[in-house]
């Protein structure tokens, strides 16, 4: 693994970029974070304000420079439409890897294929043994990007996860679905399925 992330700026996928966030994106990354299910599957704070923004982009740059991790905001048509994470454990050469998509851009292959490019370079130029992931059993759409990439499911961790509360769901706690990828195992993304 390289001692440091050297991250090309941005990383291509056709139509797709992957670049680190900037101040210039906090508007759009609070107006996306206001969606119901980013807030109840991932970590993003519920309620999300400008602030929370703002300290999503420091923190950002923060992991980038001392290579704790890469998380990049995913453009479309010079419209940012979700977020490719990764945590990294430079220890165990291991990454964990988180994802959240615009209401307007699910369902379309985004999301597949932005985290098949992350994982490309975090295997391939970044060197990494493993990249792993987790998903509440009820996010379906989560657990189909996983599966197409080539993650192996590796089990269930019993009520790892607690969700938020939002429209009328109650928080609670669920399952959670333990994916990994170990190099050479990377399927090229497919179409979504409807």
């Amino acid at each position: 693994m390289n001692a440091t992330l050297r991250l090309p700026e941005p990383l291509h996928d056709g139509e797709l970029s992957l670049r680190p966030a900037t101040d210039a994106d906090v508007e759009r990354i609070t107006q996306i974070c206001q969606d119901p299910t980013i807030q109840r599957f991932t970590r993003v704070p519920s309620p999300y304000d400008r602030e929370d923004a703002q300290a999503f982009v420091t923190f950002a740059a923060r992991a980038l420079d001392e290579g704790g991790g890469a998380h990049l905001l995913v453009e479309r048509d010079a419209l940012v439409v979700g977020c490719v994470g990764a945590g990294i454990d430079a220890t165990d050469h291991l990454a964990e890897i988180g994802y959240w998509t615009a209401p307007q851009a699910r369902r379309q292959g985004v999301t597949t294929r932005a985290v098949h490019r992350l994982c490309r370079w975090l295997l391939e130029e970044v060197g990494l043994a493993r990249l792993q992931l987790q998903a509440a059993t009820t996010n379906i759409g989560s657990n189909r990007v996983a599966e197409r990439l080539g993650f192996q499911r590796e089990g269930t961790r019993r009520s790892a996860l607690q969700l938020t509360a939002i429209d009328g769901l109650p928080a609670e706690r669920v399952d959670a679905t333990m994916w990994g990828l170990l190099p050479g195992e990377l399927r090229p993304p497919m179409p979504a399925r409807p």
